[in-house]
């Protein structure tokens, strides 16, 4: 993939990109409560599990990977002639995205979304992936196995949070028609080690849940914080496996005397405990 080499003029220009715009996770409190993808590397809630209106066959089939939620927010009103005296009003914009946790760990793995913001014939593409990458490296996608490198899209990073780092540009016509034909989108950054990383997404669905209705926010938050928490329950109980084998470890050394008499006296000296299953010679 020769085609994501990076170059000076790229990094440049990556460098000039600023501000964080229509960043996802920045225009509203209620979608930044669902910052996080969702758990087992699969993807987040979607909408058969959060009571969102069904379409047919196709719909039922994407509900798994993707998901649209539709907000107003309070802005300052764009019509105004002074900003810093302009009233504040509503705000109306729809996401469509699909995220994706690791279920070892909890941590992002990569999130997908389609912005649209009312009053405005524009889209945006925005992508985020883990915060261990090269920023002036952007991101870049392609679709199914797409092997002509003018095809490729690069995104330029426009901020990181601690959720993750999000990239952004334009979804222009002809990116979400292929959005909407193709099987898999992969999308590839670089991390801090200079490796490329590719992801995969599953684009079954997208344009059908695009074009639907959004899902219920209340049940769809309801339904992330369930799986975050399993999540968390599940993290917790390896860290508890972990200390109950640690303490197991220990009691077997205090219930042999030579054994704790040996840990003790390499503790000191800073050596490494003896086995006390060693076997030893005559």
């Amino acid at each position: 993939m020769a085609y994501l080499t990076v170059s000076a003029a790229s990094i440049r220009k990556a460098h000039l990109i600023a501000g964080l715009g229509a960043l996802l996770l920045a225009a509203s409190p209620a979608l930044a409560q669902q910052a996080a993808p969702a758990a087992g590397d699969a993807a987040a809630p979607a909408a058969a599990d959060a009571t969102a209106p069904a379409a047919g066959d196709a719909a039922k089939a994407a509900a798994v990977n993707w998901v649209k939620i539709c907000e107003k927010v309070q802005i300052p009103d764009p019509a105004a002639k002074d900003p810093k005296t302009a009233k504040p009003v509503d705000h109306g914009f729809c996401v469509t995205q699909q995220e994706r946790l690791d279920g070892n760990s909890g941590t992002i793995l990569v999130a997908v979304a389609v912005r649209e913001d009312d009053g405005q014939d524009k889209k945006g593409l925005l992508i985020t992936v883990p915060t261990s990458v090269i920023i002036p490296a952007g991101v870049h996608i392609f679709f199914d196995d797409e092997k002509d490198e003018k095809k490729v899209i690069g995104l330029p990073f426009q901020a990181c949070l601690p959720s993750g780092c999000t990239a952004q540009a334009e979804a222009t016509p002809d990116v979400l028609a292929q959005m909407g034909k193709a099987k898999v989108m992969t999308v590839v950054g670089v991390n801090i080690q200079g490796q490329q990383v590719p992801l995969r997404i599953q684009m079954n669905g997208f344009a059908t849940v695009m074009a639907g209705k959004p899902v219920d926010t209340a049940a769809y938050v309801n339904a992330r914080k369930k799986m975050i928490m399993a999540i968390q329950e599940k993290i917790i109980a390896r860290q508890q496996a972990a200390r109950d084998a640690a303490g197991e470890a220990a009691k077997g050394l205090v219930d042999d005397p030579a054994a704790a008499k040996g840990a003790a006296t390499a503790k000191a000296d800073g050596a490494a405990p003896p086995d006390p299953t060693a076997k030893t010679g005559n």
